[in-house]
């Protein structure tokens, strides 16, 4: 048999039974079933007594309550019912216990008067009439209930009839349309419908959280999702219960690892194991060392550090300091123990060395991705990805799936290009892969600082941590301003995590949103300086989101050279260090060199007691940040070498990215490892081999990464190693 919906108003019922039932929360606008059949419970009806969302159930059968219907219409009303023979051809909708007068329903009398077909006319407009009908008893219409034969049912005997005690009637049940933005009526489109589905097979999602006496599970093709295999096998009581058609192979699962969010379970997942080990340590093992209190310092300290970014082993003073801060009555001893018991058992590693792939890694899982044949991901598939619950088989045959549109991977060649000049076109005569997507013209000075930022993991983790403290954030922050970490979020859409990987297929980015968030007053169309806007967005992510990841406390000694007078300044936070290459008058010098002459350097200031003008400069970073942001001056024709990495006050800082100026262009290039570069001129991106020491003195070329850097570089990126 098949049930039709009820849809109101009655004058768009057409309409509203051509959508689907993702709009209507799932209600389709027919139901076909059978007398014996299994059906699924789609709402939560009486829990506690077995009817609940999921649960499976029998089929019995249909029951009308429809002798008459009564209603209180108007002559406008009936004429939307098309009588023909007092036979209505259209429902009309009415606001009594019955919504709506269903079609093939007979008009009986208006006002106790017998109705003729003549009297249509006669009527008065406005005025309400007491019409009663014999609607229809049989599919395809509406039943006023569908009994079901519960499974588990633990209530009272409803029909009140011997033998039913199971027997219970569902009634039809109301679900509105999912509005999308606004719209021009008030007036809510509503579809009418059983609250039942078939239950001889289900979607894994569909089914997860529910037990079944008996369970087939075909997923093949399904694999690569995160965690459904588990889902769908753990639906029994007991192996015995269940027939697993395929079984996933290790490729099959190891390639989950390419979504972001499984690196973040592994993540927690070895906190949890860590943090547990602790307390089963301190409860069960006798730890004496492991109390309570000293277990609240732990998991503080662990937070803390991952929230800050902080080093356990080297920012000791800054995770102390904090920490005492939440537990006033602590004495500094007892955290410097919890440190140095942390650090004895490597847990700090919690904190410092988040899960990741590796190059090879994710080239060989992406490559078996592709050559395996994936069926597309459809919202809601009936027959494909099932759980066949033990009852009988069913007919109906699968539905043809759609062939998937071919998507370019990241080592495909991207059709259609647009070429840049011949000054500023690099040579990208090998494969290439997706980056930023240039929206507009000059806007480079965007794309550019953007990708190199997206080469670290500091500024990857300050993007998931801010996630957190605005996930109701709709694009706006305080005082109705864009908010700008929104705007980060969409450009960079999450390309880094956990790993340094190329960029894949990003969308255009939010240009307007992003200029009217961190540049107000720029117009686009205009060439800005590239290193500008790195200063504008860390200025704005600091009044926001307090920054930190660039901030380092410096200490700075001047000493005069005439009577050795010398003066401390307070420690405050520097946002970059700047080299400027004028002020040196060696032909070449290296960035290693540049640094140390920052840190010393001679400088003619009036001296406070003697009056004389050269003074010696002494600089020390007591805490080092975590990105170094070197600023080259643009105007310098000195050439500079670089360096794989850096040593400042016992820490290396390892080259990660740099921004590049081409003749009024701006590109980027960003160090993967130290044979792999990857050069990006907004969407053109090219991976490059080689490695620097190896290219030192060689000409301007693409191919060797190097040589541009040491021309045309004005923005450096380090990163603080992480001490193991």
């Amino acid at each position: 048999m098949r049930i039709d919906s009820i849809h109101r108003p009655a004058a768009k019922e057409n309409k509203l039974r051509a959508m689907s039932a993702n709009e209507f929360e799932g209600a389709p606008p027919s139901w076909h079933a059978c007398r014996g059949m299994r059906v699924m419970l789609l709402r939560n009806i009486a829990p506690s007594i077995g009817l609940y969302n999921g649960s499976l159930h029998t089929l019995v059968g249909p029951i009308y309550n429809r002798d008459s219907i009564v209603a209180s219409l108007t002559s406008a009303d009936l004429k939307t019912g098309e009588l023909q023979d007092c036979i209505t051809t259209k429902p009309i909708d009415t606001c009594g216990k019955v919504q709506q007068i269903p079609p093939k329903s007979v008009l009986l009398s208006v006002d106790d008067v017998p109705y003729c077909k003549d009297t249509v006319d006669e009527f008065p407009s406005g005025v309400h009439m007491t019409c009663k009908f014999q609607g229809p008893s049989n599919p395809p219409e509406m039943p006023d209930f569908m009994v079901i034969e519960a499974s588990n049912y633990s209530g009272p005997n409803i029909l009140r009839l011997p033998g039913c005690e199971n027997y219970v009637p569902i009634p039809p049940v109301e679900s509105y349309k999912q509005k999308a933005g606004k719209t021009k009526s008030n007036i809510p489109m509503i579809r009418i419908a059983l609250p039942l589905e078939g239950g001889d097979a289900a979607t894994s999602f569909k089914g997860q959280g529910a037990n079944f006496p008996l369970a087939e599970v075909d997923l093949d093709g399904w694999f690569h999702v995160p965690g459904i295999f588990l889902v769908a096998i753990s639906r029994v009581r007991s192996p015995a219960h269940l027939h697993i058609r395929t079984f996933p192979n290790y490729m099959d699962l190891k390639v989950q690892r390419l979504k972001e969010n499984v690196l973040d379970a592994q993540a927690f997942e070895e906190a949890v194991k860590v943090k547990s080990e602790r307390m089963y340590r301190h409860k069960n093992c006798g730890d004496p060392f492991w109390t309570t209190h000293y277990n609240d310092l732990a998991d503080s300290i662990i937070d803390k550090a991952f929230a800050k970014r902080l080093s356990i082993k080297k920012d000791k003073e800054e995770l102390i300091r904090i920490v005492q801060l939440m537990f006033i009555d602590t004495d500094t001893n007892v955290i410097m123990r919890v440190l140095e018991k942390l650090i004895e058992t490597q847990e700090y590693l919690v904190a410092e060395a988040a899960p990741h792939i590796s190059q090879e890694d994710y080239e060989t899982l992406t490559n078996y991705q592709k050559n395996k044949s994936v069926k597309p991901k459809v919202l809601k598939r009936q027959f494909d990805d099932k759980l066949s619950l033990g009852g009988p088989s069913c007919d109906i045959k699968k539905r043809k799936l759609p062939t998937p549109k071919q998507k370019l991977s990241p080592l495909d060649p991207i059709p259609n290009e647009n070429l840049l000049s011949l000054k500023t076109r690099p040579d990208i005569s090998r494969q290439t892969f997706k980056g930023l997507q240039n929206s507009g013209n000059n806007v480079c000075f965007l794309n550019a600082p953007i990708i190199a930022l997206c080469h670290t993991r500091s500024f990857d983790a300050f993007l998931r941590e801010c996630q957190y403290l605005h996930q109701q954030c709709s694009g706006y922050h305080l005082q109705n301003e864009i908010c700008p970490l929104c705007a980060l979020n969409e450009v960079v859409n999450r390309a880094y995590r956990h790993h340094n990987l190329p960029l894949r297929d990003l969308p255009k980015m939010p240009i307007i949103k992003l200029t009217e968030s961190l540049l107000p007053g720029w117009r686009l169309g205009i060439e800005h300086d590239a290193d500008e806007f790195l200063v504008k967005l860390f200025d704005r992510l600091d009044q926001t989101y307090d920054c930190q990841i660039h901030k380092g406390t410096v200490k700075t000694t001047k000493t005069c050279q005439s009577c050795s007078s010398s003066k401390i300044k307070e420690q405050f936070r520097s946002q970059r260090i700047l080299i400027n290459l004028v002020d040196i008058e060696e032909a070449q010098i290296r960035i290693q060199e540049g640094i140390n002459k920052w840190l010393m350097e001679q400088k003619l200031l009036n001296c406070e007691h003697c009056g004389e003008k050269l003074h010696e400069v002494k600089r020390e970073l007591v805490r080092p940040p975590s990105l170094l942001i070197i600023n080259i001056h643009r105007s310098a024709q000195k050439r500079i070498s670089l360096d794989n990495n850096i040593f400042i006050n016992n820490e290396t800082y390892e080259f990660k990215a740099s921004v590049n100026h081409h003749h009024q262009h701006y590109t980027t290039v960003g160090c993967v490892d130290d044979n792999h570069y990857i050069f990006y001129s907004d969407e053109r991106v090219q991976l490059c081999h080689g490695n620097l020491e190896e290219t030192e003195q060689q000409n301007f070329s693409i191919n060797t990464v190097r040589t541009p850097l040491e021309e045309c570089a004005i923005v450096l990126i380090y990163e603080r190693q992480l001490h193991l």
